[in-house]
């Protein structure tokens, strides 16, 4: 086969199977060397989940963006910070992780910027634990950088990045406690 520009070449586009391969380079700002993958390999690594630790966590788009985000019970009030969105970048967060069907005795907080720069929009769903309550919760739309996930018992939230500014978030908290945005 003679040599052909990447441009060049035909594209598979829907007919793409996970046993394809793709040429990577590794460590193009070290010691680049070329390298393949398979799609499913590459999908595979980029997916993987990750367990969030039992202290503060700064998110970065390398480690956290795309995965499921396992929370842990925690020992104190934890908060996850988001980096600056970008559209597209989404992060999800499922949890806690508690052996039994209690509730975390402490709250996880996801901080979307400082100065209400960076907020969110959007709502999520409150399931209330007893029984006897199942509402939406709402930012304000323009300046609610902190949302408080109140000694869950479970939450899925996904936060997705829609500019340069705004975290769009949803999903749901069960819990006795109804989540809370705030500034």
């Amino acid at each position: 086969m003679a040599d052909k520009k990447i441009t060049a070449l035909t594209s598979l586009g829907t007919a793409t199977a996970r046993e394809d391969l793709v040429h990577v380079v590794d460590d193009p700002s070290g010691t680049p060397i070329n390298k393949k993958v398979t799609i499913g390999e590459m999908n595979n690594a980029l997916m993987a989940p990750v367990s969030l630790a039992d202290s503060a966590v700064t998110l970065t788009e390398a480690t956290h963006a795309g995965r499921l985000l396992i929370g842990n019970d925690l020992t104190a009030d934890r908060i996850m910070t988001l980096p600056t969105p970008i559209a597209g970048m989404h992060f999800r967060f499922v949890g806690p992780n508690i052996a039994s069907a209690a509730e975390d005795g402490h709250d996880l907080i996801i901080i979307a910027g400082t100065g209400n720069s960076i907020y969110f929009q959007g709502q999520v769903t409150f399931l209330d634990i007893d029984g006897n309550a199942i509402s939406v919760v709402g930012s304000d739309g323009n300046s609610n950088e902190l949302f408080q996930i109140n000694v869950p018992g479970y939450y899925d939230i996904e936060c997705v990045g829609v500019s340069s500014t705004v975290w769009r978030i949803t999903g749901f908290v069960a819990s006795d406690t109804a989540p809370a945005f705030a500034d």
